[in-house]
């Protein structure tokens, strides 16, 4: 198919926004521990959903796995395991520093180590140097300008929600920097890891493709790989959580809730996994948009995106209620450039297409 990043970039936006979202459900659900909450979401988000989509949108599934290289599935899964370490601690990192500070010091983190790192090792094809390459010539200045402003404007944001913090006032701010900052930076290095997940299952999109899947949902059938070590590591630190602070009897009953209650919370969870899951299902469609010379922006402009919705989010759930107006200037310079940047490297895919 004839790529598109226009399409392309307008695709990663929506799915950014999902994955901006999926967390606000959390905040309904305040009498669950957090490991019943993160247990539930995490099922539907990285078991269930990635299995269901990739049956329901990838022909002949099953011939799929039978034909693409089974040390290609085991790569992706196990990068998905360690992935699933960040998604652990960028949940916690959010109860810590709220939503703003968290994505800023998490997603830019993960924004430039997932989308250089790759252009020097790659999961299936080892050390390689390919920054030369891309970077060169017009299309590849204008990608590179682009990236390099995302990451500005991820920096702004992050010095905001610092800003916003001062301007607090000591013993005024419910947050507390010395356990979330270290958690933010943590979510950060692991959260890239999930590109090289994605990456390390190529040879099942190869696979997908030769048994009649449309090149726009062809990454569904790395998401069972990927997400499902995702899930192993989740599903188990719940499980571990859960015999520690004997809260299993929550999933059946929560002192003080009826049932309908009950459901209510299952509900909310329910929507954050999905909300989590469909991230991916358009992050697919995107990057499939993006081009294959420099289709590798996809995660710089997936983070970066990220920023800018998560950003919205904490005006909305009056984050930033309090603050001088120079953490205000400061996070809607760092938006802008965002917004700038994504154009940039927008334009730079297109020139190179």
């Amino acid at each position: 198919m004839q790529a598109n990043p226009f399409l392309g970039a307008a695709l990663h936006s929506v799915g950014a926004f999902f994955a901006s979202s999926c967390y606000t459900p959390q905040k309904k659900t305040k009498q669950w521990s957090w490991e019943i909450y993160w247990i539930t979401q995490a099922t539907c988000a990285w078991l269930i959903l990635p299995i269901l989509g990739a049956f329901l949108t990838i022909p002949n599934y099953m011939e799929v796995l039978a034909t693409c290289p089974k040390d290609a599935m085991l790569r992706s899964f196990l990068l998905g395991v360690l992935y699933g370490f960040g998604g652990l601690t960028f949940g916690l990192g959010i109860r810590y520093i709220g939503f703003s500070l968290n994505y800023a010091i998490a997603i830019g983190i993960s924004a430039g180590l997932g989308t250089i790192i790759p252009l020097i090792w790659n999961p299936n094809t080892g050390f390689q140097w390919i920054l030369v390459e891309k970077f060169s010539g017009t299309p590849g200045m204008v990608v590179l300008a682009g990236i390099v402003l995302s990451l500005v404007g991820i920096l702004f944001c992050g010095w905001a929600g610092t800003l916003r913090e001062k301007s607090a006032g000591a013993g005024l701010s419910t947050f507390v920097f010395k356990i979330g900052v270290p958690l933010a930076i943590f979510a950060g290095v692991l959260s890239s890891v999930f590109n090289f997940a994605l990456i390390a299952g190529e040879p099942l999109e190869t696979a997908a493709l030769a048994n009649g899947a449309g090149d726009l949902l062809r990454m569904n059938a790395i998401y069972p790989f990927s997400h499902g070590g995702a899930w192993v590591t989740n599903f188990t630190w719940c499980v571990v959580l859960i015999s520690r602070n004997k809260s299993g009897s929550q999933l059946r009953r929560i002192p003080g809730l009826t049932g309908k209650d009950l459901s209510f919370y299952y509900l909310m969870s329910l929507l954050s996994g999905a909300m989590w899951y469909f991230q991916f299902f358009f992050y697919g469609m995107g990057h499939v948009n993006m081009g294959q010379r420099y289709g590798f922006t996809s995660w710089a402009l997936h983070m970066a995106m990220l920023i800018l919705f998560s950003n919205l989010y904490g005006k909305l759930f009056h984050e930033w209620d309090g603050a001088d107006r120079k953490p205000s200037r400061v996070l809607h310079t760092g938006m802008a450039l965002i917004v700038i940047a994504t154009l940039i490297i927008t334009y730079g895919n297109y020139l190179g297409e």
